[in-house]
């Protein structure tokens, strides 16, 4: 039976990427493989960069006699890696899953269900530990330092390979259970989800952040290195120990340390599953107060509509929306603490690019990278699930519902990334008002052709068969093209300039050009879905 459940969250989890919606035929082989082409990219380009960073740390820790640190680091990695996707899978595959109250109802244990979504998890968690350990180990062999190993040390590798995600899942499981203990009562849950996960988040890319601008003065501390992490992450010490030295004693220490705070999660787990997915919302008392109705436009109800239905979705927003609120922690830098930001911009000066690009310049970037990896519009067609009939039968034209959804996104991101360009303007020095007008105008475009851009591709590639709405955010075709898109966007139009066009153009010229080609693009997007878009937006089922 846990076999069994295991197949079907799993199947459920990855066959939207390659099926359109109910009832509909697979996706043409080409599409397939182009979504093979991407993923093979994503995985490899993570891999090249995990392999890169521990390719510069491999000899200097070698060859200071620190090489049990290397493992230690790759082990903090994984944790940190799996930990962060754990917390945002568990909520929807555990405890929000739209198919628990079903399974519960059928002659299945809930321990069977309890065990075939933990299952589900433990395997996602080792694909996101493959994009670590994988690198790292073939680090060791490219560099010859596998010799210094010795053949139990190797054996020990690969055995915490398959306990580490333990550790990890179960860190996971702890903040989901206690985020779940503590919204279940509650009328609400999306607050604390969503401010909770921001918070992990950010002190996760903080602690990223101080590890890695420390990391040379950690590698010439030698003794003292070994004091700290033995006192502060003991577990990852005896991983880098029991590796390096071959040592039976520290790796049974790592053991316990990952397999008995696992078996206690799944004790606390199975003792309140039935009663946390099961438990009824809280509801407040509410005394009546006569007020006067306000009425809107049929565009504004839409518009608030899909604004509400994005802020009842905590997961929607920190998956799609992410960069947005990373432009909300830049302008909280920027007016606390500016010297930061500013400081990044000093090797410009007199850097290779001090020719090619200035603060002003790249403070535009920035918010330009930020505004078109924003995909809040890629999936909320497919997230009308089995209520689609109900947008569909509303007394509204097909374009302004369709358009709602880019408002939506244009209204969510648009507003951080302009709030941050005046922040800019009066923080960063700028060099004319071209500078000024490029700060604004530019991430506004490309937020508008990327609202517009989402919306027709998940016309394209809808998915409406989910089990729960993360899927179609994380899992969804739309989605992933949006997003993928927009980075490669972003890297393409960089090199283009850097490599062919900086002797003919200045800066300013060919950002002002890119704001042009945004806002032709959102013109062409425009005009398909107001016309061929309504109309396959009418044939949807």
């Amino acid at each position: 039976m846990i076999l069994s459940l295991i197949k079907i969250n799993l199947t459920a989890m990855f066959s939207g990427m390659f099926r359109r919606s109910r009832g509909r035929k697979k996706l043409k082989p080409v599409t397939a493989i182009l979504i093979g082409i991407l993923a093979v990219y994503t995985v490899g380009a993570l891999g090249l960069s995990v392999g890169a960073m521990f390719y510069g740390l491999c000899a200097p820790l070698f060859d200071s006699g620190a090489g049990w640190f290397y493992f230690a680091l790759a082990g903090i990695f994984e944790f940190a890696l799996c930990f962060i996707g754990s917390i945002f899978m568990v909520q929807t595959q555990i405890f929000s899953a739209r198919d628990n109250e079903l399974l519960l109802s059928m002659p299945i244990k809930p321990s069977a269900i309890l065990s075939g979504r933990l299952s589900t998890l433990l395997i996602i968690e080792y694909v996101f530990e493959a994009l670590i350990l994988i690198p790292v180990f073939l680090v060791l062999i490219i560099t010859g330092y596998i010799s210094a190993i010795p053949a139990l040390g190797i054996v020990f590798y690969f055995a915490a390979a398959v306990l580490l995600p333990l550790l990890s899942l179960a860190a996971g499981c702890l903040v989901g259970w206690l985020i779940a203990l503590a919204s279940s009562r509650m009328r609400r849950k999306n607050i604390p989800t969503l401010v909770l996960s921001i918070l992990f988040l950010l002190l996760y890319f903080w602690g990223y952040t101080k590890m890695m601008s420390n990391i040379n003065a950690l590698m010439s501390s030698g003794a003292e290195i070994a004091e700290a992490v033995r006192r502060a992450v003991f577990p990852a010490y005896h991983l880098g120990v029991s590796i390096m030295d071959g040592s039976l004693i520290s790796f049974m220490i790592f053991a316990v340390c990952a397999i008995v705070p696992f078996i206690i999660m799944c004790t606390l787990l199975s003792v309140s599953f039935v009663k946390l997915t099961t438990a009824g919302r809280g509801a407040r008392r509410i005394t009546y107060r006569e007020k006067t109705s306000r009425v809107s436009g049929a565009r504004g109800a839409l518009l608030r509509r899909e604004i509400l239905h994005l802020w009842s979705q905590p997961m929607y927003i920190l998956n799609a929306a992410f960069p947005s609120i990373a432009t909300l922690v830049l302008i909280g830098v920027l007016i606390a603490r500016p010297v930061l930001v500013l400081g990044m911009f000093d090797p410009l000066a007199g850097g290779a690019l001090s020719g090619l690009i200035d603060p002003g310049i790249a403070g535009a970037v920035v918010l330009t990278a930020l505004a078109v990896m924003n995909f809040v519009s890629a999936p909320s067609i497919s997230l009308e699930g089995k209520n689609l009939w109900i947008a569909k039968s509303l007394p509204v034209q097909a374009r302004d519902v369709l358009l709602s959804k880019a408002w939506m996104h244009i209204v969510v991101c648009g507003i951080p990334s302009l709030a941050a360009g005046i922040v800019c303007i009066a923080v960063i020095p700028l060099s004319g008002f071209a500078q000024t007008v490029i700060m604004l105008v530019t991430p506004a475009s490309a937020i508008l052709m990327m609202a517009l851009l989402g919306v027709a591709l998940n016309l394209l590639f809808p998915r409406f068969d989910w089990i729960n709405p993360i899927q179609p955010v994380k899992q969804g075709l739309s989605g992933m093209l949006s997003m993928f898109g927009g980075m490669a966007l972003v890297v393409v139009l960089a090199l283009a300039y850097v490599f062919l066009l900086h002797g003919a153009l200045s800066p300013e010229v060919y950002m002002l050009l890119c704001t042009a080609a945004f806002i032709a693009v959102s013109a062409v997007l425009y005009i398909w879905l107001t016309g061929t878009g309504s109309r396959r937006f009418e044939m949807l089922q």
